[in-house]
């Protein structure tokens, strides 16, 4: 299986991890790991086409209200479900734009980077639970919040980075949702939800210009991110092993579960 975007009639931004090279050479196998986003909408053809990849462990980094809202549907018997209760307010982007404010591209962008730098350490607990179980074989895996962008994205850069994945196409993985799922039309036509506490009623009103950087996977996002950990750890792999609690030892299995011979 080489094909990086699953095409599920009722997914959104399903897709495989395998295919990129590390620093030293190495390729990600494919079919090992998935990333995505919600698994509500996902037909019976949809499911059936699941059952062939041997998943074994779902990892949902969604709250409870989102999961109780859009609930998984494919409960294959087998299958462990990963989940948390946490503070939905550490993923409410209205947080970050004051009322004073004028709401213009420019503030979403730089709300959008403030939210990106509290994950880190707000959801650092899903993301240690998420690399202890692939280091565990807990795979094949899917991994997935609610639009497959904003968490999911920076827990697929914590698992390159992991594998030595170079900067380049951890970025390359990251923005690859802005061509692999309409977030615009699923929030506004479908009326579905797409994470980072969005409010359908608030955002109906809002320019579609203006909302559009919300919708987005911009490299400055990731980056301010991963920026954030480098000033608060050093690097990306002291945060793993400290803050996260990965041990060089893990990390050798997560290469050794994900990475070709």
């Amino acid at each position: 299986m080489t094909q990086r975007v699953l095409p599920l009639e009722g997914g959104r931004n399903f897709r495989d991890l395998g295919g990129y090279t590390t620093a030293d050479g190495r390729r990600l196998r494919w079919g090992r790991l998935f990333r995505s986003g919600v698994m509500s909408y996902l037909t019976p053809g949809d499911c059936a086409q699941l059952d062939t990849l041997g998943i074994r462990a779902v990892c949902d980094l969604r709250t409870q209200p989102e999961r109780n809202n859009e609930p998984t549907h494919w409960l294959k018997p087998g299958v462990d479900h990963l989940y948390w209760n946490y503070d939905r307010g550490h993923i409410r982007l209205r947080t970050y734009m004051t009322a004073e404010s004028e709401l213009t591209q420019q503030s979403v962008n730089k709300a959008m980077q403030q939210l990106y730098r509290t994950f880190p350490n707000s959801l650092a607990e899903q993301f240690s639970g998420l690399l202890q179980r692939i280091a565990a074989g807990a795979l094949p895996m899917v991994f997935h919040c609610s639009a497959g962008k904003d968490r999911t994205g920076i827990a697929a850069a914590l698992i390159l980075d992991c594998l030595d994945v170079p900067r380049e196409q951890i970025l390359e993985d990251y923005t690859l949702s802005n061509t692999s799922v309409d977030l615009e039309r699923e929030l506004f036509t479908h009326r579905r939800s797409v994470g980072v506490g969005n409010d359908f009623a608030y955002l109906k009103h809002v320019d579609p210009v203006v909302r559009a950087p919300l919708l987005r996977a911009l490299p400055e996002y990731l980056d301010a991110a991963l920026m954030q950990i480098e000033q608060d750890y050093g690097s990306v792999s002291q945060y793993v092993q400290t803050r996260l609690g990965i041990t060089p030892t893990m990390r050798q299995c997560i290469q050794t579960e994900l990475l070709e011979p």
